[in-house]
């Protein structure tokens, strides 16, 4: 029976009028505006069915469709080969690899197998979820990273004060293996050290991140030209990846690790909520143990894979080889100026370079314990890194021959300078010249100090410098603390005073001679006693 499939609500009005009213085919089409070859062939539907009117009550929609229009039983051929949706979902995570090319590979294995047509059409309708997605992942290509907005805190012992932590997150495109870390702040450096981290715990490294546009990543956001941080362009370069920051306010650009976020606060710091920690290193071991569980959780919709065997089957062998030392360069200090006395400012520690880069622009980058210093992309500086606030590390092959200082600078020109404001001014640029090996070295402090003449006053600061020497502490930074506090307004107070102080009378204040006769009594008893013995 051909026609057109009737709703079921306009069905059953049909049914209605013939079989409960008795009403005639003409005028029920009529009554109900449907043809009367609609009307009949209705009717000669439900009689086949084998239904019974009335129809029950709990009989709904779909039941009565099913059974006035059922589905063609033309058998399909059993001996037709049908894809194999798991093999099907493997290839296509592999580089350049289209469905039109299993297409063909089936073909070739099956002359008889599906037409084009039907193979694209049971591709669609039996492909696995992530295969319905807007990207597609292919194994080892990329990998995503992001920050949660909730994670865990540890107690820290010497205050007693709970501290947060940054919860990092990475997830590969293809196979979603995660790898997470907890760290104390999202700053540069620290941004760049996971994704180090990362690379150890995969064992390879991916072509391309995708970052959210954090400020560690992305200078300055742009959705065709981003500008990258240099920190972490450096790491990238190191590893050849590529960087591509996920457009900004578009969470679907990394949906990987968006999924995987919800999965670790749910599988992961759900675990961990009643916990306590008090140390950064007690909550990364315990991330790390929960990490490994739910790596190897099988994936339902996956055929019970886990992540782990499923990027050691698709991300592993197509993913890039690791060089052979990490990345090691922990701080990156771009476009710092050299200084007249050419010295670098780094870490509050001045650092030399050949004076002929006086005024030049110049790169550091802390590497491990090494301190380098580029200009131009070359290196023309290397120092170990210094603790030590405010103070010089000087090469001598660094330094103009016999001490000659090419900026215009020398000691006499910052005596000069001093003379003028006052001696004590002089004695203290004397005592800072004659502190160092290197005189150029101190010329930085000298012309500290001079300039606080300018702020202040020629006079605030001479008797500064008075204060300073009473009290042995000549600094440019005592100097600067003196007048920002305003003590040299206030009289030395001089603690050799020869003046005798006034004696106190009081009714509850016993004399001298008290003392004197009470010692006697005192010896006199301990003669006594010594003579008894």
């Amino acid at each position: 029976m051909r026609g057109k499939k009737q709703s079921m609500r306009e069905l059953r009005k049909i049914l209605h009028y013939r079989l409960e009213l008795l009403v005639s085919a003409s005028e029920t089409s009529a009554a109900l505006h449907k043809s009367k070859g609609t009307v009949i062939e209705a009717i000669k539907r439900f009689k086949s069915s084998g239904l019974s009117w009335p129809l029950p009550e709990t009989m709904t929609d779909t039941i009565l469709e099913e059974a006035l229009y059922p589905k063609s039983d033309k058998r399909k051929r059993k001996d037709i080969p049908l894809p194999d949706m798991a093999y099907i979902h493997r290839e296509m995570s592999r580089p350049h690899m289209t469905l039109q090319r299993l297409f063909e590979e089936y073909r070739e294995a099956h002359p008889d197998g599906l037409k084009r047509s039907s193979y694209f059409r049971y591709i669609h309708k039996h492909r696995l979820p992530d295969m319905s997605m807007h990207q597609n992942h292919s194994g080892g290509q990329k990998l995503y990273s992001d920050y949660s907005g909730d994670s865990l805190s540890y107690i820290d012992i010497s205050t007693g004060e709970l501290v947060p932590t940054q919860l990092f997150i990475c997830s590969w495109g293809a196979s979603s293996y995660s790898y997470i870390e907890a760290r104390k702040t999202q700053k540069k450096n620290e941004f760049t050290q996971v994704h180090v981290n990362s690379f150890a715990y995969f064992g390879v490294a991916p072509y391309a991140i995708v970052p959210d546009n954090l400020k560690s990543a992305v200078t300055k956001a742009d959705r065709y030209d981003p500008l990258i941080n240099t920190h972490f362009g450096l790491m990238c370069e190191h590893y050849g990846i590529a960087v591509l920051p996920a457009r900004v306010r578009k969470p679907k650009d990394k949906a990987i690790v968006e999924s995987n976020v919800l999965h670790v606060q749910e599988f992961i710091l759900a675990r961990l909520r009643n916990r306590q920690f008090f140390s950064l290193y007690e909550v990364n071991e315990a991330l790390w143990q929960e990490l490994e569980i739910y790596n190897e959780r099988p994936m339902k919709d996956y055929g019970g894979l886990s992540r782990r065997q499923r990027f050691e089957a698709e991300d592993v062998p197509n993913a890039k080889a690791l060089p052979l030392k990490p990345f090691t360069i922990t701080m990156v200090k771009d476009n710092v100026l050299v200084a007249r006395d050419y010295h670098v400012h780094f870490e509050k520690h001045f650092y030399s370079v050949p004076f002929i880069f006086i005024g030049k622009r110049v790169n550091i980058r802390l590497s491990g314990t090494l301190v380098e210093i580029y200009h131009d992309n070359q290196r023309i500086a290397c120092h170990q890194f210094s603790l030590r606030e405010l103070k010089f590390t000087t090469v001598t092959d660094h330094m103009p021959k016999a001490h000659q200082y090419v900026a215009g600078w020398s000691p006499g020109y910052f005596l000069d300078e001093a003379g003028k404001i006052g001696p004590a001014t002089v004695q203290v640029i004397e005592i800072l010249l004659k502190r160092s090996i290197h005189i150029e070295q101190c010329y930085r402090s000298a012309r500290g100090i001079l300039s606080l003449a300018k702020p202040y006053s020629p006079q605030r600061l001479e008797e500064s410098c008075k204060r300073v020497l009473i009290f042995k502490n000549v600094s440019a930074q005592s100097i600067k603390a003196v007048l920002q506090q305003g003590l040299d307004k206030q009289p030395l107070l001089i603690q050799n005073q020869t003046e005798e102080k006034p004696v106190v009378l009081h009714e509850n204040i016993r004399g001298a001679e008290s003392f004197s006769n009470t010692n006697t009594e005192q010896q006199q008893s301990t003669t006594g006693k010594k003579l008894c013995i």
